[in-house]
């Protein structure tokens, strides 16, 4: 933390799931329904697909990435959490009201051989392909 308080280089990859994982968490009730690392998996599913989207990563990249997380049992769709979830645009207000969304500290994955290349996004371009992102995933 000392080295990087502000969040913006080293430490900005451990924001890697969370604004996605956050607003999980929150639309879960912050129960035993789904606990915050499982949320935080699921985020950085939705945050490899939205960077893959993005055409910040390859597809293969974001896909290879999530195949890892579900080998290790952690949730990367919404048939992996019990329950129902709200809708995207409740999804998308829940994000907005994360403290890691704020520019400064929404980073996606641009690059997963390079963490120097975790990339704030603007609130704009961010919302438009996190709410594609989000419908495509409540598809599966």
């Amino acid at each position: 933390m000392a080295r990087d308080e502000r969040e913006s280089g080293e430490r900005a990859l451990l924001n890697l799931g969370h604004t996605f994982g956050h607003a999980l968490e929150a639309a879960c009730g912050f129960s035993d329904r789904l606990l915050h690392g499982e949320a935080v998996a699921a985020g950085m599913a939705l945050a490899f697909a939205f960077s893959a989207r993005q055409r910040l990563i390859p597809a293969a990249d974001a896909e290879r990435a999530i195949r890892h997380l579900a080998a290790v049992g952690l949730p990367t769709a919404p048939k992996d959490i019990s329950g129902t979830l709200p809708g995207v645009d409740r999804l998308m207000d829940l994000i907005a009201q994360d403290k890691k969304s704020e520019a400064r500290n929404a980073y996606i994955h641009s690059g997963a051989r390079d963490r120097r290349r975790l990339r704030p996004r603007t609130a704009s371009s961010r919302t438009k392909c996190a709410r594609s992102s989000a419908r495509s995933w409540r598809r599966n």
